[in-house]
């Protein structure tokens, strides 16, 4: 399996990248395999109280799962499986099959989010438990993880996500404070943390992740790298800072369109991208390593198009993957909204109130990035009614189109929004294009802030191959499949070859339309058409999808309902009825005969999936044929 994946990578490779890779390999088999620490020296450890009072617990979320944070932590262990990934040279471990079971959980356990709560809990109290809880656990990691030995040692962006965690620990515990009041504290920090933050900071720099790998990945460790370096004294401190924060300068522009739309096209990243870009310029302007007017700028529309995307409730339109990653996450709590916390943060640094909606609340995240200072500036701020998110936001040159309607609740009644987002957008970022779906021309629709048609979501990426297959296919999103094929080959769990293209024909933001073309089906003798009208007046939107097929093809059209809709057929009409929001009706056009379908799958959030159904057609048709689907919000 790692031969053929190998392969099928190369194909996507540059001349330049090839001799990247080599370069990369030479590093990570060689000169690491040098600078392996695989002694078994453990250090000594006071007793923690926490930890050894079997009353005490407290469990952290990871993805479906939980970890006791009261408790001592398996490292190398997947919490969703049981299984253990081995104490070996990291570079040599599979990750990518379900040998181990899943890398991901692993790294989300050791990505230490929870050491802000804790933190945060000793900050709030002053109670010293919950201090030696912190050093307990640090020191427990730094034992079970030598350099370069493990799985926690693999990818970069987790060794850069440590870091910025430890970086907002350090100031929620005041550790400068407390080396000169505690010497046992100092002896912890000099012996231990400090040892581990310089190992991070040089595995960041030397396993830097360029060519096709240079998306989210590579903003991570510019990120890390410089928040690091605005605050220890690592090696080339100074260098290392020029260096990430011109990366950062750099990628911003590059990985973001001028309309601030993120081109990974995978929606739900964009709270963890647009965390990172933001993280630094906080840390940069706090620490006098501000970033120029240009980053800023891109940072603003980035925040502009995230607010577009989300419907009332903060719900986002769930293209492409999501893996439920946070930069930070003080909260224990259940399921985290970031995009409702980055509406805030947003809020608070541009000063702009256009993002400070009715539903939104000052959080600990804010808290530990902002302080007092910032929660006075986001409380002084005027609250924007739901009536600021009416009308229609088109994103013409990055290929996405929000139709909506919103107006404000009357006394004793709701507010009211009809939200539909359509995707005329690219397949991904760079030649892999790691997290798109194949899913151009497809749509969503939420009503009254609640979704009804959706899109699947993710599910998993390395585990479960059939399932991965499913989630990002054509065949599971909003759009026509032909012949059963996607719009793009599948080379991989995070790699896709064949590209489509995708042709925005025409649009009008005031009109309510839009129009685009894809060429994934070229090799079907297929050309794919769709035309979105929103008729604000009478809430309908009218769907024309118009296809030139070449030769006899299969074509399937399929609508995913979210798990909670309950389905009426009865003809050519269907009725879709979802709790808390209005009907909606949907009129097919005489030429298709839909069914209701059970086998469908739904995952709001990485690792969970629930069955779900959807009205599905299929139809062998030659030459042009026109499909028209009305949708009546009533």
């Amino acid at each position: 399996m790692a031969l053929s994946w190998y392969l099928k990578r190369l194909r996507t490779f540059s001349a330049g990248e090839i001799f990247y890779r080599i370069r990369q390999r030479i590093r990570t088999h060689v000169l690491d395999w040098i600078k392996l620490d695989d002694s078994d020296y453990t250090h000594e450890k006071p007793d923690c109280p926490i930890v050894l009072d079997s009353n005490a617990h407290c469990f952290y979320p990871i993805f479906e799962s939980s970890v006791d944070i009261f408790k001592d932590i398996d490292w190398h262990l997947d919490v969703s499986t049981e299984r253990r990934f081995p104490r070996t040279f990291s570079h040599a471990i599979d990750i990518r099959s379900d040998k181990y079971g899943s890398a991901k959980h692993v790294w989300e356990v050791n990505r230490m989010q929870f050491l802000l709560h804790i933190a945060w809990l000793f900050k709030t109290t002053g109670q010293q438990k919950y201090l030696v809880l912190f050093c307990h656990h640090l020191g427990m990691w730094k034992d079970a993880n030598p350099y370069l030995v493990g799985v926690n040692w693999y990818s970069n962006i987790e060794v850069n996500l440590r870091l910025i965690c430890w970086f907002f620990c350090w100031d929620l515990l005041d550790i400068d404070g407390l080396r000169k009041e505690n010497p046992i504290v100092d002896s912890f920090v000099a012996e231990i943390w400090n040892y581990l933050i310089r190992d991070h900071a040089c595995f960041s720099y030397k396993h830097p992740s360029f060519y096709s790998s240079a998306n989210n990945h590579l903003i991570a460790e510019y990120a890390g790298l410089f928040i690091a370096a605005c605050k220890w004294n690592i090696p080339h401190r100074n260098s290392r800072l020029k260096y990430a924060q011109k990366g950062l300068e750099r990628e911003i522009l590059k990985q973001n369109t001028s309309e601030g739309v993120n081109r990974e096209e995978a929606a739900e990243y964009i709270q963890f991208i647009d965390d990172f870009f933001l993280i630094a310029a906080v840390v940069g302007d706090a620490t006098g390593h501000p970033f120029s007017a240009t980053y800023k700028d891109r940072l603003h529309a980035m925040a502009r198009y995230m607010d577009a995307m989300l419907d009332m409730n903060c719900n986002y339109p769930m293209y492409g993957d999501g893996d439920d990653g946070f930069v930070l996450r003080p909260d224990a709590g259940g399921h985290f909204n970031n995009f409702k916390s980055l509406l805030v943060s947003f809020a608070t640094y541009f000063g702009d109130s256009s993002f400070k909606r009715e539903n939104l609340a000052w959080d600990e995240k804010n808290e530990i990035l902002f302080g007092k200072e910032g929660r006075e500036k986001f409380d002084a701020l005027p609250v924007a009614p739901i009536s600021s998110l009416d009308g229609n936001r088109f994103f013409a040159e990055s290929g996405h189109f929000i139709f909506r309607k919103a107006e404000q609740a009357d006394a004793g009644a709701v507010a009211r929004e009809t939200y539909m987002h359509f995707d005329a957008a690219p397949l991904g970022y760079l030649s892999i294009a790691a997290h798109g779906h194949a899913d151009a021309l497809s749509f969503i629709l939420h009503v009254d802030g609640s979704p009804v048609l959706v899109d699947p979501g993710t599910f998993t990426y390395h585990t479960h191959k059939d399932l991965r297959r499913y989630f990002v296919s054509t065949l599971a999103h909003n759009t026509v499949c032909v012949n059963g094929k996607n719009q793009a080959e599948q080379a991989g769990p995070t790699m896709w070859l064949k590209h489509y293209k995708v042709n925005v024909v025409s649009n009008d933001e005031m009109l309510g339309f839009a129009e685009a073309t894809h060429n994934g089906y070229e090799s079907e003798g297929v050309s794919h058409k769709r035309r979105v009208e929103f008729n604000r007046d009478t809430e309908e939107f009218i769907i024309a999808d118009t296809l030139r097929c070449e030769r006899k093809v299969s074509l399937e059209i399929p609508f995913h309902l979210h798990p909670s809709a309950t389905v009426k057929l009865n003809g050519s009409t269907a009725e879709i009825s979802v709790p808390g929001s209005r009907h909606v009706v949907m009129e097919f056009d005489n030429k298709l005969s839909y069914e209701i379908r059970e086998d469908g799958w739904y995952s709001e959030h990485f690792g969970e999936k629930v069955p779900a159904k959807y009205l599905y057609a299929k139809i062998d048709r030659e030459g042009s044929v026109e499909f028209v689907t009305k949708i009546r919000i009533l």
